[in-house]
């Protein structure tokens, strides 16, 4: 038995799907039974419990013999720090109570440096505690840039023909598709390490917001160009986006640590993984 969090979003609805396909039993983590409803109809057993939740999580953890867990988002937070800590607190308790022996944790590029990544600075100490369980193997997948962060801008540049983007637009990044993170997701919980594993994933190129507005011209029929949002704008940008003012200082941090290739993967010992799905791919479904 496998449990899967983060159904209701992307990385763990493709992971759990693929993990169905290949016909393995599935339990979903899930909020509320409401949720589940769909993944039982599809075969899954059906935990319902938070992940900051760590008696509830424990007992979702009961008896499988590999977790894919993730520090669910929030733009609203006005303590990114404090919030994940929670998660990773109930997470870390939940797995060593539960004496899971594998955990594929959703990490990033990055997430090798303590301080000056933003939001990624969080999936450092996730990393750090997992690392420290004694009975539990672990997997970090270090993903790239998630391209579908694209869609929030579709829109906008199908209205104003401008592609905003918090860096250098001609910046090439390492991108990856979430759907390829759930698969190499569910392929790492059926081929459980030694020890530690790192694994770094990104599509077959690294691609920037201009290559994304190109593409973007296409798709929509109309000229689309990536225009870099001015640095004293960004925060006041993200806060009408929706973000809280805290959370708008964390993402420019990590603009910043892109834009200077601060943000990298780290090489070495880890497996490095290219992802088949193309920015081209997931622009037109976004679109």
């Amino acid at each position: 038995m496998y449990l899967v969090a983060g159904v209701s979003g992307k990385t763990g609805a493709a992971a759990a799907a693929t993990l169905l396909e290949k016909r393995q039993p599935v339990r979903v983590l899930v909020r509320s039974e409401e949720k589940g409803l769909s993944w039982r109809e599809k075969g899954a057993e059906v935990a319902v419990a938070s992940l900051d939740d760590a008696a509830g999580l424990t007992r979702a953890l009961q008896g499988v013999k590999g977790a894919y867990l993730l520090v669910p988002p929030d733009l609203t937070s006005t303590d990114h720090l404090a919030r994940g800590r929670r998660f990773l607190g109930a997470m870390t308790e939940a797995l060593g109570s539960a004496s899971v022996p594998h955990v594929v944790f959703l990490s990033s590029i990055g997430a090798q440096l303590a301080k000056g990544t933003g939001p990624v600075v969080l999936l450092h100490e996730g990393e750090t505690r997992f690392a420290g369980l004694r009975a539990t193997r672990a997997t970090f997948i270090r993903a790239g840039y998630f391209m579908e962060n694209l869609g929030s801008l579709v829109a906008v540049a199908r209205d104003r023909g401008v592609l905003p983007c918090l860096f250098d637009p001609n910046r090439r990044v390492a991108m990856i598709a979430t759907a390829d993170i759930g698969r190499i997701a569910a392929q790492a919980l059926l081929e459980p390490p030694t020890h530690k594993e790192i694994v770094e994933l990104e599509a077959l190129q690294e691609s920037s917001y201009a290559d994304a507005a190109r593409v973007l011209a296409k798709l929509l029929g109309r000229p689309v160009e990536a225009v870099r949002v001015p640095d004293e704008a960004t925060i006041p940008t993200l806060v009408q986006a929706g973000f809280s003012e805290h959370m708008a200082g964390v993402f420019k941090e990590m603009a910043h640590a892109l834009d200077t290739r601060v943000m990298r993967f780290e090489g070495g010992d880890a497996r490095h993984v290219r992802g088949p799905t193309t920015l081209e791919s997931v622009l037109a479904k976004l679109v």
